[in-house]
């Protein structure tokens, strides 16, 4: 770094979004695993389990064809966010 430029650190991490608003309505699994911050694969495996035990627990997903979804509303949910981030 040259004496010219500049730095900006910051002492607070990077968290999860305060609210999901702009997120579109329909979340791939992959995207739904980064706004969670965890796995693409844990995210896949939350999703086995939600259509395992029926929706008991697991992360709600949402078949379209072939594809797995999640809603946004769900995962408003799932992080405390109300009805819809």
């Amino acid at each position: 770094m040259t004496t010219h430029e500049t730095s900006t650190i910051t002492s607070e991490p990077t968290g999860a979004p305060s609210s999901l608003t702009g997120l579109p309505l329909m979340l791939t699994v992959g995207e739904a695993a980064a706004v969670l911050r965890i796995s693409r694969t844990s995210a896949y495996r939350l999703a086995h389990e939600w259509r395992a035990s029926r929706g008991a627990t697991g992360l709600p997903t949402v078949r379209l064809g072939s594809r797995v979804m999640v809603r946004r509303v769900d995962l408003a949910a799932i992080v405390g966010l109300g009805s819809d981030g």
